[in-house]
């Protein structure tokens, strides 16, 4: 699991369905057999000397999609990051995907809270 005390996570968008290849919603077959969604969002690093921003698109592996909205700020659980590699067409492609057993909620937008 990754540490993430120094880190504010923000949604970027509202979360989607995770698809296969033929618009069906994906199924984690490795760990749960739960659906898997899409949670864009905002990462911001805080700590003393390493600030950083980036944006991450996080698997959520959930029976229910999660609760936030775009705009909420968020806490994701058991945040992991995947390193993966894919040969195709004579071409390699590499990056790290970030999975997450689920979100909370810590706060959302003062408009859409009135």
């Amino acid at each position: 699991m990754l540490d993430i005390t120094n880190v504010i996570f923000e949604m970027a968008d509202d979360i989607v369905p995770k698809l296969d290849d033929k618009g069906a919603q994906k199924i984690d077959t490795r760990d749960t057999g739960l659906p898997m969604w899409t949670a864009p969002m905002f990462g911001r690093g805080r700590a003393v000397g390493r600030k950083w921003s980036g944006q991450l698109n996080v698997t959520i592996v959930a029976a229910e999609k999660p609760a936030a909205e775009d705009g909420d700020q968020v806490i994701p659980h058991d945040l992991e990051a995947l390193p993966w590699v894919s040969e195709q067409n004579g071409k390699t492609r590499s990056g790290v995907a970030f999975k997450a057993s689920g979100l909370e909620v810590v706060s959302v937008p003062a408009i859409k809270a009135a």
